[in-house]
């Protein structure tokens, strides 16, 4: 009988065990799950000004800090990703997603698809005498300030040809939107200023002021 006993306690303490390693499980999964930014963009209407222009696109990232995410973010999303997922939207067709980019190669994607949407040829290689449209990025960055969400962005564009700086614009923006839950409103505010400062760019502008 006594054999029986012991036999059937061990073989009740596996439910008891399920439970307590199940909880363990989802806490785990919950404390590695990544929190990141989903950028929707939206080009502006298909247009044929930079017709026969060819440029070499380069983006320098000059940042004072090289993070993304701020001190508030990081404090809120302990495994906050640096890279930002990337979909982009033209006209009334549905959005088509990218990948994931770190914010230089995030920025250079954006400012090819607008310089493609003009019509310029973007060339894979830099070569003496081409054009470079050199995008030096100064300020990319999210914060989470009591509850609000806070976005910043800017860059100067510059034309050269070479080594000669023949125009440039500069194009800064932010905005800020009140956190509600997880990232979501961090998703649009961080979409629409993404979209609103990259299409504030003036490309035929900075050719013409260019003489090219």
């Amino acid at each position: 009988m006594a054999g029986k006993d012991i036999a059937g306690g061990k073989l009740n303490q596996g439910p008891m065990w399920f439970p307590g390693i199940l909880v363990w499980f989802l806490l785990v999964q919950a404390c590695s799950s990544i929190a990141y930014v989903q950028i929707n963009d939206r080009l502006p209407a298909k247009a044929n000004a930079l017709e026969g222009k060819q440029v070499f696109l380069a983006v320098e990232d000059e940042r004072k800090t090289k993070d993304f995410a701020g001190k508030g973010v990081k404090r809120e999303f302990e495994n906050f990703s640096e890279s930002i997922s990337y979909s982009v939207k033209t006209g009334s067709e549905p959005s088509v997603p990218m990948g994931l980019y770190d914010v230089p190669a995030l920025v250079k994607e954006a400012l090819r698809l607008r310089l493609q949407n003009e019509g310029a040829q973007i060339l894979s290689e830099e070569k003496a005498g081409q054009v470079e449209m050199v995008v030096v990025l100064q300020e990319f960055s999210l914060d989470l300030v009591d509850r609000t969400w806070k976005i910043r962005l800017g860059y100067e564009a510059r034309l050269v040809k070479n080594g000669e700086v023949l125009a440039k614009q500069f194009v800064n923006g932010e905005a800020e939107r009140l956190k509600l839950l997880g990232t979501e409103q961090a998703d649009a505010v961080v979409g629409d200023l993404f979209a609103d400062v990259m299409n504030r760019l003036n490309v035929p502008k900075l050719f013409h002021d260019a003489g090219l």
